[in-house]
This record gives C-alpha cells, structure tokens and sequence, in this order.
C-alpha cells in the first residue's frame, strides 16, 4: 500500500526481456535507505517487488499482465519515474491509499498551464469523479473535471517540480490507478442493481 506521494525521480536504466517476464534496472538514492529484498517500491504508479539491490540501484520484475495493463516498455529507459516507498502503519497518509496495480494506460490530451488533460477509456473514466482521487504514474491527485472519455487534474507548484510531470508533454501516455473506494461502489452496486446509494448503503458497506 502507499499514499501517492513520491519521495524522489529515479531513472530506468535497462529493460531486459527474460522469458515470460521482463527485468527493470532502476537508479534511485532515497527509496533504497532501508529497502532491503523482498520489500516494495512504486514505479510510476507500479507495485515492484525489489530482486537485487546495490548502492544506486534496484531490480525488479515486471509480469506480462503488468506489461499488458501498463505504459511501459523499452522506450523508457534513461526516462525518470516517480518512486515511493510502501506505506508502513506508523506513517501519515498525507495522499490517499494507492495499491499500487495500475487499470489502465491515458494519454496526455491537453497541457494548461498546470492543468492536465487526460484520456481515457470510457470504463477508466466510469471510476472517475470530479473531486475525488485518481493516481497518475504513481501520484496522488485529484480529479477537477470529469467527462466520458476524459479528464482533468491541477498540480500544483511543488508536485510539478518534485515529480516527472516537469517533463511531460502532450501525447505522453500515463499509468493510472483509479480510486480502490470507487471501484468497490461500482462492484457493489453493480451485484445490487436495485439498491440506493446513500448514507444506510455506505455505512452497510463499511464506508
């Protein structure tokens, strides 16, 4: 689990196929203090489980399912990515609770200032809502405007900066993560056509 906040850009070093999987070299500094094998480290909005570890660097695999649900491939290598550490219990969730396992690809649409446009496919977009939360390559955000086959986030200054949205441009795809609370509801309400959604059928429902 973790909150969406990144705590450093790290760089893709190498893509290497290996039969049914592929193997991923990440440079990073910060998110490898006190990582050790096993642990898990969010690239670009993805969960990786770390392999190999030297001072600079972290390894780890991506499946096919992975590869299949995600943007990534070897064109990024030496591209940066955002890096989170998983959250421990003992930490603030200063974003919102991120897995991790990436729904789909967008794609940058429109650039405006520090108003992005994103699309995407209209059964992404369904678990989209104007203020809630949405995870774009592995960033807490929140949703400013919502449409069938897009939306909108704003960044601020300092998400800009810290972050690899600095380097993007329009037509840059993007991994998203739709909202874990969001697409509960949509189940929920999808096995129980004929109830209401209001305040009994939250609390039902643990909400």
């Amino acid at each position: 689990m973790f909150t969406g906040i990144s705590e450093e850009m790290g760089k893709i070093l190498s893509f290497k196929k290996i039969n049914d999987h592929v193997q991923i070299e990440i440079e990073a500094s910060l998110v490898l203090e006190y990582i050790k094998l096993g642990d898990s480290i969010m690239t670009d909005g993805v969960c990786l489980t770390v392999t190999e570890i030297t001072d600079k660097t972290y390894k780890a695999d991506l499946m096919n399912e992975s590869l299949k649900m995600t943007k990534f491939d070897n064109s990024y290598v030496n591209k940066k990515v955002n890096l989170e550490r998983a959250l421990r219990l003992s930490d603030r969730l200063d974003g919102h609770i991120v897995q991790g396992h990436v729904d789909g690809v967008g794609k940058i649409k429109n650039i405006r200032e520090n108003i992005f446009t994103i699309s995407a496919s209209p059964e992404i977009c369904s678990l989209i809502v104007k203020k809630g939360s949405v995870t774009l390559d592995g960033i807490s955000l929140t949703v400013s405007d919502d449409k069938n086959t897009s939306f909108e986030v704003a960044l601020i200054p300092e998400t800009l900066e810290r972050t690899n949205f600095k380097y993007k441009k329009i037509g840059d795809e993007i991994n998203i993560e739709t909202d874990i609370i969001n697409r509960f509801i949509k189940k929920s309400m999808a096995n129980k056509k004929e109830e209401r959604l209001d305040k009994n059928f939250l609390l039902e429902n643990g909400f």
